[in-house]
């Protein structure tokens, strides 16, 4: 009898040892599944410009409760999201259910530069409340020290009309190149280019909004005595009002004009005669940013600067993304 309750008593220790076992084993096994999910979401093609974008909402949002300020028009954040969710249904219909993977491009960046700039401008006006000490004579000493006169490049210009109108229209096209590019790389590609567009974009954004709010300045047209769109809203901002802001672009230094003129002209390389015909327009819209955009020359530099190591760092992600891609497809792996 005793021998026998002794070969009950290891054969209920096995079986409860062995269960144990299975259950870490099934555990081990979820918790992979788990990770390697979540490894694979990160390193999706859309993840980042997704959540980059979505970061910015969110921080704009949050900040603005604290701050109370109001624009015009007012664009209720709600109805902003609605439409923006709007795109995201789609892209999720085209991607699970009808299988069209051009649709469920254009889907997502249209939506996410449909929503981008605004809460973009919101984060930068939110910044300007900081309300850092100007820095006008700093920039202004800088185009001195670079043998740069404001005044008497902006009045050359000014004085062709012909040109000046050319300049303003290339100089408003960062408003809609980015459609443009975004329907032709979703159509001829290459794979991956509007994620790389979107991506150096609102990095060049964030640098631009953390760098001008403590680095604030008016422009060189203040010292001469010229309006801008932009002086009443940052004095206004500067002075803690809550009157309704207009819509518009506040940033001295850096020119995040510049920026985008390198952002865009880069992300057509590959195509021949559309590069070309990038690059020219482009290059005028930094010519424009000093008689136009009132930016002094120090601002250009910096912001040619900015565009060209964001495009970079976007590069680099892109790279790291179809790298894990083909490891996931053909080796089966999420691992490096």
């Amino acid at each position: 009898m005793p021998g026998e309750v002794d070969g009950q008593v290891r054969g209920a220790t096995l079986a409860s040892i062995g269960a144990n076992f299975g259950a870490i084993a099934f555990a081990r096994a979820g918790l992979e599944r788990v990770l390697r999910w979540c490894v694979a979401l990160a390193n999706a093609e859309h993840t980042l410009p997704v959540a980059s974008v979505a970061g910015i909402v969110i921080a704009s949002l949050v900040w603005n409760a604290r701050t109370g300020l109001t624009f015009v028009p007012a664009l209720p954040p709600a109805t902003l999201l609605i439409v923006t969710l709007a795109f995201f249904v789609i892209a999720v219909l085209f991607s699970t259910v009808w299988l069209h993977r051009v649709i469920v491009e254009l889907a997502i960046y249209f939506g996410l530069w449909g929503i981008f700039p605004i809460f973009a401008i919101r984060l930068n006006y939110l910044a300007a409340t900081l309300n850092f000490p100007l820095q006008d004579t700093l920039f202004a000493r800088a185009d001195s020290a670079l043998g740069f006169d404001w005044h008497t490049w902006a009045s050359l210009a000014w004085s062709h009309p012909a040109l000046i109108n050319v300049l303003i229209l290339c100089y408003r096209s960062n408003i809609y190149q980015p459609l443009i590019l975004v329907l032709a790389f979703a159509l001829w590609g290459p794979r991956g280019r509007n994620r790389e567009l979107l991506t150096a974009t609102v990095l060049a954004s964030l640098l631009t909004v953390a760098i001008s709010a403590v680095l604030p300045a008016f422009g060189p047209s203040k010292a001469y005595g010229i309006a801008s769109a932009w002086d009443p809203v940052l004095a206004a901002l500067r002075a803690g009002s809550h009157m309704p802001l207009r819509y518009v672009g506040i940033v001295t230094f850096p020119s995040f004009h510049a920026s985008m003129a390198v952002i865009l002209a880069a992300s057509m390389r590959g195509y021949r005669y559309g590069f070309v015909a990038a690059v020219i327009v482009n290059s005028l819209m930094l010519l424009a940013t000093v008689p136009i955009g009132y930016h002094y020359f120090a601002d250009v530099i910096a912001g040619c600067a900015i565009g060209f190591g964001s495009l970079y760092v976007a590069h680099l992600a892109a790279n790291r993304t179809k790298a894990f891609v083909h490891r996931l497809q053909y080796e089966g792996s999420a691992e490096p």
